[in-house]
């Protein structure tokens, strides 16, 4: 018996062995997941091996095979046997992607791998090359489906690795210029991530969500790496923040990430928020997440920086007037329902990629001047009837100091001519002596100038 044991101890080590030591594809965890677990789920497509099995994605398992078949009729007959030879070179490195022991014999997994890449490549092309497409295909008679497939294709589970689409466009390209990259130019413009040149595809090259997070990051990660960063700070909502004093405008940077504080006031690129949005930035945020060799989380500290801007339906209001946020979801309340659940169990990155401006906006607003601008804007102009009490307080209170001033100005006057009526009475008496009736009369004169 011990023998058997000592065997079933000697094959864990060699199955840790086995084990990838830097995959790019995982299962997204509780510690996400549980705020909104459809976002991580695909709607019609399984793509590589973590939801294929589910019974309301095997319709499109047909669509694969017939997109496999239109490659086969527009090559020459061998480009089966290639491809399917690339992908057995391929498929040890391509397991090693994967976070977790892929249940899959090698035929089965190689299979996956050449279906659903011929299947990302067809699509993608036909979706770019109108003429291209046939006449009775059901996926481009019906827009939805085509949404559903972009939106299952950024799902953070259902990727294969890029290097499997890439060898296998080296083998059935259209023509002889095409190039890899293009394939991602339907997820550079969609309205939430636009880019107006097609990029070079990054060296990272994991998988299509890798590397539209990547080239969206690019050119803020460069920018990012000439500030200081600083010590992290709270900031007020968008509402607070503007009663301090703080306006909000809108950027017209190149970079979706780029966030600026000049003049007192916050710039911000347009965020064009729609039903998609919640998805895509949880995969984003799950890319990161799992992501190694990267300190910067730079889609999750943007999501963070929007989410403390955001604390209510009316901080939404204020950014969409602002033109900041584009609502394409109805309502200023969901609006402030997706950023809040976005917000929810995310890790910053260490050296957060918004820390200066935090620490501006944060001393900016410890000023007792703002604290005093930010207190009468708040209790006083945040209504009519408000301004309409302060404006009646101040009126009364101006008419007060008229009547108190008018008031002493009369007592002082009433005391100059006492003062002037005494000193001449006085310098009678010098002169001559007053008689009873003279001081009787200078009595009532007196006594008609105190009452006067």
């Amino acid at each position: 018996m011990s023998d058997n044991f000592t065997i079933g101890i000697y094959s864990l080590i060699n199955r840790l062995s086995s084990a990838p030591s830097n995959p790019s594809i995982f299962r997204v965890g509780d510690h996400l997941r549980s705020i909104n677990p459809e976002a991580y789920d695909p709607e019609i497509i399984a793509i590589g091996p973590f939801h294929r099995h589910k019974p309301h994605l095997k319709n499109m398992e047909q669509h694969k095979v017939r997109y496999l078949n239109l490659v086969l009729q527009r090559k020459e007959e061998s480009i089966l046997e290639r491809c399917v030879t690339a992908m057995r070179h391929l498929e040890v490195r391509a397991r090693k992607c994967y976070a977790e022991d892929i249940q899959l014999g090698v035929d089965e997994f190689v299979k996956m791998l050449l279906l659903d890449g011929c299947f990302i490549i067809e699509f993608l092309h036909k979706l770019q090359n109108i003429e291209c497409r046939d006449e009775d295909d059901p996926i481009f008679q019906y827009e939805y489906i085509q949404s559903h497939l972009l939106h299952d294709l950024m799902v953070f589970e259902n990727q294969i690795p890029f290097f499997i689409i890439d060898s296998l466009f080296g083998m059935i390209k259209f023509d002889k210029g095409d190039k890899v990259n293009a394939l991602i130019w339907p997820f550079l413009q969609n309205g939430i991530f636009p880019l107006q040149d097609l990029p070079e595809v990054p060296e990272s090259r994991h998988h299509l969500l890798g590397i539209v997070h990547d080239l969206q990051c690019s050119s803020f990660a460069k920018r990012l790496s000439h500030i200081d960063s600083m010590e992290m700070e709270n900031i007020d909502s968008a509402v607070e923040l503007q009663e301090a004093g703080i306006a909000f405008k809108k950027s017209k940077s190149d970079s979706f990430f780029d966030i600026e504080f000049k003049n007192k006031a916050m710039i911000i690129p347009v965020w064009e928020i729609s039903d998609s949005t919640e998805s895509l930035f949880r995969n984003m945020i799950a890319y990161e997440y799992y992501l190694t060799g990267s300190p910067q989380r730079y889609v999750t500290d943007y999501v963070y920086f929007m989410h403390c801007l955001v604390h209510s339906p009316e901080d939404a209001k204020l950014l969409r007037r602002s033109e900041i946020i584009s609502n394409i979801l109805g309502s200023d309340k969901m609006v402030y329902r997706v950023i809040n659940r976005l917000g929810k169990n995310t890790i910053i990155s260490d050296k957060f990629s918004y820390s200066n401006i935090f620490h501006i906006v944060h001393n900016h607003c410890g000023r007792t001047r703002n604290i005093w601008m930010a207190t009468l804007r708040r209790d006083y102009f945040s209504s009519p009837w408000a301004l309409i009490s302060l404006l009646a307080a101040i009126t009364l209170l101006v008419l007060t100091i008229i009547q108190t001033t008018f008031a002493i100005l009369s007592y002082c006057k009433l005391l100059l001519k006492l003062f002037n009526y005494k000193k001449s009475i006085f310098q009678s008496r010098k002169t001559r002596p007053v008689s009873n009736l003279e001081a009787s009369l200078n009595c009532i004169t007196l006594i008609s100038l105190l009452m006067s």
